[in-house]
C-alpha cells in the first residue's frame, strides 16, 4: 500500500452504477470525533458528504478505508474497486487520505471524504518550514483560520488576517494542493504542513518523486555497470507536413481551448510570469512536430545538474538549458520502454513509488495550464515540494558516473560550495544552503518528437495507473483532443533524452538569482569536471559505467563538452537550422 499520499479508483459504490470514480482525499476535512467500540477502543466511522449531509460507508467499506489509512498514513493514496455498494458495476475510485475527497475517474465528479476520529478532544497541527531547516506551529488563531479554509476546499487561501504579519499588510497565499505558503510581495515561498488529530504523526519530510530517486542512487550496486551492452535505439522521423501545419495552426498546446490564466501564485510574481511566457512561447515553436511535458522538482535539483553536466562532457547533452533527470541507463535494460513499464507495472503494489519505476520513470503533467490532481504546475513551480535530506546521494552519484573514489569527496564538496555561490537551493544535502527566497521549485519542460511519443510515454492516473480513456494513443489525444489535461509517466531512457535531435529539455528555476545564474554556473562545473574526465580512459570508463557495458554505437570518447555547446537560438528552434 502507498500511504497517506495514495489515491485508489473503485467501481464498488452505490450511490452511482457502471461509472469508474477516483477517490482523492482532495480538500475535505477530517472530523475528529468519539465512537465508541464494544470490548475495544474506540473505532474510527469513513463517511462521505452528500449535499449539505454526510453518510457513513457500510461496515465492510469502513474497515477497508481505516486499514489503508493506518497501514499507509495520512498522505497515502491509492485506487480500488472494491467498495462493498460499488460490486458488479467495475467502476474506478481514486482514494487520497491526504486531500479527503473521492472522485470518479470517467467524469472527475469528487465528493468529500472524512474521518470520524475517536479521539474528537483534539485539534489538527499546523506547521511552517522554518529557516532553521525544522517544523514549527503556527499560532492557536492562524491555525483555526487555515483549518477551516482546508475544510471547505478553499485553495488557494488570500489572506492578510495573520498573527505575524500584524503592521506589515502582506497578502499570503497559502496553496493546500502542494502544501506551501507564499509571501505575494516578497516572493517568499515555504512549505508548510498539516498533521490531523488523532492521525499518524506526519511531522518531517514525506519524500516526493525527486528525492525517491536519491534512494535508487543509494541503492544501486558496483555490479549494475557492468550489466550489458547499451542497445543504441534507431527511429526513423517524419511527419506529414499537412500534419505538423495542422498542428501549428493550432499554436501552443497548453492554450488550446483554455484561458490563459496563471493562478493567483504566478499572476503575482514578476520572474514566475516572465519563466511561463518563456515555456508558452517555445511551445508556439515546437508545437508542429513535438509533444510537450512538464515535470516539476526541487530537492534533487543538484543531481539532475550533476548529470546535465556529466552528460555534456560524455554525450553532448545540452547542459546550459536544462538538468538531466536520468543518465544511469542500468534500469532501461530491464525497461527500455513505456510498453514495458505497463507490463510490470501491474507487479507493483506500490505503483510508481517502487524502485523499478523510480530507476527510470518521470511523473509528468501534459500542459503547463490544467489543473492536475497531484502536482498542478501553476501551484508548485514557485514553491517546490520536498524538503528531504540526501545524505550521501551526491557522493554516490559521481562514483556511479565514473569519477575515481579518491576524488569524490573533494569533489562533492566543490559542487556544494559552487551550488551556494550561484544561489542554488541544497539544504537537504550536509553542508549546503537553502537559497535565499526559500523558492527551491524548479519545472523540466520536456518536449518529445511525436513519433516517439507512443514509445516513451503513457497517459497515467496519479499513482502511474494506466488512463485507457486518454490512451488512443496518447499521440492522437494529443493531436486531437483539447484541452489536453492529465498526467503521464515518461520511460526517461538516456539513449534517447540525451540526442537533440529527439529530445529537446529547458529548466526553470523559481529562484530568480540561480535562474540568472544558471549558465555560468553549469559552466563552472563543467570546469570542475573536466579535469577529473579528462582522459579518454577515463572517459571510457565512465560510459561504460553509465550505460552498464558498452555505449550505444553513437557514441565517440573525445571529450564532448565544447561540441555541446550550442547558441540558445538554435536550440529552441524546431528545426535547430542554423
Amino acid at each position: 500500500l502507498e500511504g497517506f499520499r495514495s489515491h485508489f479508483g473503485s467501481s464498488h459504490l452505490c450511490f452511482k452504477s457502471g461509472v469508474i470514480f477516483i477517490v482523492a482525499f482532495c480538500i475535505a476535512q477530517r472530523l475528529e470525533m468519539e465512537t465508541a467500540k464494544v470490548g475495544g477502543p474506540a473505532a474510527a466511522v469513513w463517511e462521505w458528504q452528500d449535499g449539505d449531509d454526510w453518510k457513513a460507508f457500510g461496515a465492510e467499506d469502513i474497515e477497508m478505508l481505516e486499514g489503508r489509512y493506518k497501514s499507509g498514513g495520512g498522505k497515502s493514496k491509492f485506487y480500488t474497486t472494491e467498495f462493498n455498494f460499488n460490486k458488479g458495476y467495475g467502476t474506478i475510485y481514486e482514494v487520497n487520505f491526504e486531500k479527503m475527497t473521492q472522485q470518479n475517474a470517467d467524469t472527475k465528479k469528487c465528493r468529500n471524504l472524512r474521518r470520524k476520529n475517536p479521539l474528537g478532544g483534539k485539534k489538527a497541527l499546523w506547521e511552517w518550514w522554518t529557516d532553521q531547516e525544522d517544523w514549527s506551529a503556527f499560532n492557536a488563531e492562524d491555525s483555526q483560520m487555515l483549518e477551516k479554509a482546508f475544510a471547505s476546499g478553499m485553495t488557494p487561501l488570500e489572506t492578510k488576517q495573520l498573527s505575524f504579519n500584524e503592521g506589515y499588510d502582506s497578502l499570503y497565499i497559502f496553496d493546500f494542493d502542494v502544501m506551501a505558503q507564499v509571501n505575494s510581495d516578497s516572493g517568499t515561498s515555504r512549505k508548510i504542513q498539516r498533521t490531523a488529530a488523532g492521525g499518524s504523526n506526519m511531522f518531517g519530510h514525506t519524500k516526493g518523486e525527486d528525492d525517491a530517486y536519491a534512494d535508487v542512487l543509494l541503492a544501486a550496486k558496483d555490479s549494475d555497470a557492468h550489466a550489458g551492452a547499451a542497445p543504441g535505439m534507431k527511429f526513423k522521423l517524419g511527419l506529414d507536413s499537412a500534419e505538423v501545419a495542422a498542428q501549428r495552426a493550432k499554436g501552443a498546446v497548453s492554450c488550446r481551448k483554455r484561458e490563459l490564466d496563471y493562478g493567483p501564485i504566478v499572476n503575482r510574481d514578476p520572474h514566475g510570469r516572465m519563466c511561463f511566457d518563456e515555456m508558452l512561447k517555445n511551445e508556439t515553436e515546437f508545437c508542429g512536430e513535438w509533444v510537450v511535458f512538464y515535470h516539476s522538482y526541487s530537492a534533487a535539483a543538484l543531481l539532475y545538474e550533476v548529470q546535465a553536466v556529466v552528460g555534456s562532457v560524455l554525450f553532448r547533452f545540452k547542459a546550459e538549458f536544462a538538468g538531466l533527470p536520468r543518465i544511469l541507463a542500468h534500469g532501461f535494460k530491464h525497461i527500455p520502454t513505456a510498453a514495458r513499464m505497463l507490463e510490470e507495472f501491474p507487479k507493483w503494489a506500490d505503483q510508481d513509488h517502487n524502485p523499478a519505476f523510480k530507476a527510470v520513470g518521470l511523473c509528468a503533467t501534459s500542459s503547463l495550464l490544467a489543473p492536475d490532481s497531484e502536482a498542478p504546475a501553476m501551484s508548485v513551480f514557485l514553491a517546490g515540494y520536498s524538503v528531504g535530506s540526501l545524505e550521501g546521494v551526491l557522493q554516490k552519484l559521481l562514483g556511479a558516473v565514473g569519477v575515481p573514489k579518491a576524488k569524490i569527496e573533494q569533489l562533492a564538496q566543490d559542487i556544494i560550495e559552487l551550488s551556494a555561490k550561484h544561489g542554488l537551493d541544497t539544504c537537504g544535502i550536509p553542508g549546503g544552503k537553502k537559497c535565499t527566497t526559500g523558492r527551491s521549485g524548479h519545472m523540466l519542460q520536456i518536449f518529445l518528437r511525436r513519433e516517439l511519443c507512443d514509445q516513451f510515454v503513457y497517459p497515467a492516473f496519479p499513482g502511474g495507473v494506466p488512463d485507457k480513456k486518454r490512451d488512443l494513443p496518447l499521440s492522437k489525444y494529443l493531436t486531437e483532443k483539447d484541452p489536453v489535461e492529465g498526467q503521464v509517466r515518461i520511460t526517461l531512457n538516456p539513449d534517447v533524452f540525451l540526442r537533440a535531435s529527439y529530445a529537446r529539455m529547458f529548466t526553470y528555476s523559481a529562484d530568480p538569482t540561480y535562474y540568472k545564474n544558471r549558465p555560468e554556473f553549469i559552466k563552472e562545473m563543467i570546469g570542475l569536471l573536466d579535469p577529473i574526465l579528462g582522459d579518454a580512459d577515463v572517459r571510457v570508463k565512465a560510459a561504460r559505467g553509465i550505460f552498464g557495458g558498452e555505449p550505444p554505437e553513437w557514441w565517440t570518447p573525445e571529450d564532448q563538452s565544447e561540441m555541446a555547446a550550442m547558441p540558445a537560438a538554435r536550440f529552441a528552434a524546431s528545426d535547430m537550422a542554423e
